[in-house]
């Protein structure tokens, strides 16, 4: 409360001052805030006993913060001008001292935080340019007019910005803001050791490769993240997902760049992993716009992880995902006889057993009929596992490619279908433009269109994945040993059974005893066409 003893003695003042923009952080803005405020504080007979000092910092921009219960509010972060309002509350300081309104505020519900403690402890706030006192009621109503207006330009600003940034990543000139791992500080030419490991985890992860496993990959490789933090897997999910590794613009829908960075948990990284082919900016024909970086991996290639993910993602095929401790986990299938004549099929899962000497022998075998299988067959592990990559190895002799047979293959052309949706996506934006249709129309019928699109561009990326397929599975037999055997983890093993295996069928045993019987292995092998 502003008394008689305050009014006494010279005022303790708290200065606030703040610049919206300082990307180089000289600090020259907010410094010459500083000496002003010093000058208006000598002429007003106060002490400034704390500086409040916000530099590069908005008071318009909001972030999205989480309740304790769950749900979401926006505010605008400003720790010091929240802390000057703390003080002024405990009575730290008697009085405020700011360059100008515009500097305390731009959106209202701080301005009406400030002006409740004023009405509460009679306490002045003085602007260095004149023309703010919260301690009249017309004072108050012009701070509120002038907020608001300084609000709408604020907003106006941003949507300027805004439409300008979605002009220039639309035609593929717009640079993330920060640089991106594969590339160099130029953020469009590539460096070479990060945009090669990057390309080798994408391609690994699309051979069958698990999160972990290509994480795992980058992490050993000694090369550091671009913000010095440790390799997470989700980390890695969002580079290798984001259409950046493409060279396509990234659009979040705010008009802004991003690069392949999206920090987890945030709504960016949300989004990426929940579909990566809506982050994609297209044109009004819904084709991918091209930045002016290099790539790193194609197009296609891209489209075909993207695939790769959503099938993984939906439990769709056998692949090193979700890879537990057992070379064969997931591709095992028992082929008893149920008694009711049915073929059983189940998962053979990984256990173990006891041998006569009481030792425990690791085994795969058929899960009981609680869990939906036969419990009749069982086999020793590691037998099979030696069994499976001599099945493997014999039948890629047996197939062995012929001199440039790789050569004939080539990316199939555009689905017809997919042509016939975009053409017509454009011609309805025309037409919108235009006036020829209302928009209440173009919204009734766009979204079935984009559903379309989405779905055909999904088959055409599975396409081309199953072509992908086709062409590692040319390789000679050497060349797959030799990855076999420097790769020597079960999920990097994993991933090459699962490029030519469809599954292993554990028939009846024709033996009795640790006599192992090769003969009811039957391998399902996948066809070249």
């Amino acid at each position: 409360m502003f008394t008689l003893e305050t009014a006494q003695r010279r005022l303790r003042a708290g200065a606030y001052v703040r610049i919206s923009s300082d990307p180089f952080e000289t600090e020259k803005g907010v410094g010459r805030q500083r000496e002003d405020v010093l000058v208006k504080a000598e002429g007003l007979d106060w002490d400034v006993v704390e500086f409040y000092e916000e530099n590069d910092t908005s008071a318009y921009k909001k972030r999205r913060i989480r309740l304790p219960d769950g749900r979401s509010v926006w505010r605008v972060i400003r720790p010091e001008f929240r802390r000057m309002l703390a003080d002024y509350e405990d009575g730290k300081i008697d009085a405020i001292i700011v360059y100008d309104l515009d500097r305390l505020a731009r959106q209202n519900r701080d301005l009406e935080d400030l002006i409740d403690l004023v009405e509460h402890f009679q306490r002045p706030v003085q602007g260095v340019t004149g023309g703010l006192d919260l301690m009249t009621d017309s004072g108050k109503v012009m701070a509120r007019v002038l907020v608001a207006m300084a609000n709408k330009s604020s907003a106006d600003t941003a949507r300027r910005v805004s439409r300008q940034r979605l002009q220039a990543a639309q035609d593929g000139q717009l640079l993330s803001p920060v640089r991106a791992f594969g590339w160099k500080p130029d953020r469009l030419t590539l460096d070479p050791k990060e945009s090669d490991l990057l390309r080798r985890a994408a391609l690994r992860y699309l051979a069958g490769e698990s999160w972990s496993t290509v994480t795992r990959m980058i992490a050993d490789s000694g090369l550091p993240t671009v913000r010095g933090g440790q390799w997470r897997i989700r980390t890695v999910k969002c580079m290798i997902l984001s259409p950046r590794i493409a060279g396509l613009m990234v659009y979040t829908g705010q008009a802004r760049p991003t690069s392949n960075l999206a920090p987890a948990g945030t709504d960016e990284a949300r989004a990426m992993l929940k579909d990566p082919r809506d982050m994609a900016l297209k044109t009004a024909e819904g084709q991918y716009v091209q930045g002016r970086w290099k790539q790193i991996i194609t197009v296609e290639q891209w489209e075909s992880i993207v695939a790769e993910y959503e099938q993984r993602r939906d439990g769709v095929g056998f692949s090193s995902y979700n890879t537990r401790k057992h070379l064969l986990s997931g591709l095992l299938r028992c082929g008893q006889t149920r008694a009711d004549g049915s073929l059983c099929h189940t998962v053979m899962v990984g256990s173990a057993t006891k041998n006569r000497a009481g030792q425990s022998v690791p085994i795969y075998r058929c899960p009981g009929k609680i869990h939906g299988g036969c419990g009749r067959s069982q086999r020793n592990l590691a037998k099979l596992d030696k069994l499976v990559e001599d099945l493997l190895f014999r039948h890629l002799e047996t197939n062995r490619p012929q001199a440039g047979a790789g050569l004939a293959l080539a990316a199939d052309p555009i689905d017809p279908s997919l042509d016939d949706v975009q053409t017509r996506m454009k011609q309805l934006n025309e037409a919108v433009a235009t006036g020829v249709i209302t928009m209440d129309t173009f919204l009734a019928v766009i979204p079935g269109l984009e559903k379309q699109k989405k779905e055909l561009i999904t088959v055409r990326a599975r396409a081309s994945r199953s072509e992908a397929s086709r062409h590692r599975r040319l390789r000679s037999p050497e060349a797959v040993r030799r990855e076999w055997d420097d790769d020597a983890t079960v999920a990097g093993r994993r991933a090459l059974l699962s490029q030519y295996l469809l599954a292993v069928v554990v028939g009846k045993s024709q033996t009795k005893g640790p006599v192992f019987d090769h003969a009811s292995i039957t391998p399902a092998w996948k066809g070249d066409s």
